[in-house]
């Protein structure tokens, strides 16, 4: 039954707030219906002909049709009113003065992620760090931008506010099928697994997916996408919300709570792994079960944006062996105007370097460096990405205008990826 009584009114109030804050209103892309007048100073039509005018050439922030106006990026780095790359590279290699006095080339790369406390921010802050500890070899400034998540950082995307941003494998799916466009939007690496993990109360006898029956769950708020998950993980084990016990539909903040207080007999999260929503759960007499089984692996084989997936054994506390579930690959996409040197670099870096980020940053152990490229990426691949990925025989057309020679005199341009 749906949860009735001055609990679930408590709760369900307090989600409210907290998902209304959380998921915010995804605007229309304001750009959407833009003609050539709207962007166009004002001006004496009398003076003119009537050719057409390109709009390209009276807006700095149009590119090949896109509005390009990136947060945290500086104005010379991106405004051109040629788009072809020699101009990009004249443009984006303009000297600054160093903090040691040195006039350097440098670059700048800021990736929209989620909010100071999830799992987005912290990769974001990660990738950003490893573009630091190898700054000579690119000087690209790196920077994590927080956001109110996915739908966020889609919405700022559209707006042409996003060099980079992470999200879902689906979101890719979805942009490419034409289901959910994102104007622009191009891959350039799977990043860590965002699994889908059950954390219930140690007395509940939940072992899998096919115990829910009966029991008292936390399923998330109308129009969720933890809800949608959940609809669709019970409708294959052939469970309607009647066959629960108690359905909340609270926000995911409230679940600590649920399984302290014993309001609840679970709940679910698809997230990168390790967490700490899931951590100081159970310390309540909780523990993590995971979502696999004949019936998920069914629902992986039939969306090409799930995969199996396995937790490592010690990730949580009290969790001796590995879990087997199903979920998502976090992806980093970016915008189509976005620099290719900028986006080169970072890709490969993560690349080049995963085993190591994988020793200094939790997150990253779920990351199999041959799936960054071949899982989970379905928009095309940026220019930048492509280079390095080597998807096509043009894909480095971009790089003799970045050329440059680094301090021990070898050409930066020395790698090639074995796929």
């Amino acid at each position: 039954m749906i949860a009735t009584g001055m609990l679930a009114m408590l709760l369900s109030a307090g989600a409210v707030g907290a998902h209304a804050q959380g998921s915010g209103t995804v605007a229309e892309d304001a750009n959407a219906d833009m003609s050539p007048v709207d962007v166009l100073p004002d001006i004496d039509v009398d003076t003119y002909d009537d050719a057409i005018i390109d709009p390209a050439k009276t807006n700095p922030d149009l590119i090949d049709g896109l509005i390009y106006k990136p947060d945290a990026i500086p104005l010379s780095q991106y405004r051109r009113r040629a788009t072809d790359p020699e101009s990009l590279a004249a443009l984006s290699n303009v000297d600054v003065i160093a903090g040691d006095g040195q006039t350097e080339r440098s670059y700048y790369a800021a990736i929209y992620s989620g909010s100071t406390s999830g799992v987005y921010f912290k990769v974001a802050a990660q990738i950003c760090d490893m573009m630091s500890r190898t700054f000579e070899r690119h000087r690209v400034h790196c920077v994590p931008l927080r956001s109110q998540g996915v739908g966020s950082n889609i919405r700022l995307m559209k707006e042409g506010r996003v060099q980079l941003a992470i999200v879902q494998s689906n979101n890719n799916w979805e942009a490419q099928k034409g289901i959910a466009p994102i104007p622009g939007a191009r891959s350039v690496m799977s990043l860590h697994d965002e699994m889908g993990l059950l954390v219930v109360r140690n007395d509940s006898d939940i072992e899998s997916i096919a115990d829910l029956r009966g029991k008292r769950i936390n399923i998330g708020p109308e129009g969720s996408a933890s809800r949608e998950l959940w609809l669709e993980l019970l409708s294959r084990y052939k469970l309607t919300l009647d066959d629960l016990d108690t359905v909340y539909g609270v926000a995911q903040d409230y679940n600590e709570l649920g399984i302290c207080e014993n309001y609840i007999d679970a709940f679910g999260l698809w997230i990168g792994h390790p967490a700490s929503l899931i951590e100081d759960t159970l310390g309540c007499g909780a523990r993590v079960v995971g979502m696999g089984g004949p019936l998920t692996d069914e629902m992986v084989k039939a969306n090409q944006y799930f995969f199996n997936q396995v937790l490592p054994a010690k990730t949580y506390s009290a969790q001796e062996e590995a879990i087997s579930s199903y979920g998502f690959k976090a992806s980093l996409i970016a915008y189509e105007p976005a620099d290719p040197y900028v986006v080169y670099w970072i890709t490969r870096i993560v690349h080049e370097n995963i085993d190591r980020m994988k020793e200094m940053y939790p997150t990253f152990r779920s990351v199999v460096a041959d799936d960054m490229f071949k899982k989970g990426n379905f928009l095309p691949f940026h220019k930048g990405a492509a280079c390095y990925w080597e998807t096509d025989a043009h894909a480095c057309d971009w790089q003799p205008y970045y050329q440059q020679v680094d301090p021990k005199g070898q050409r930066k341009w020395n790698y090639t990826y074995q796929q």
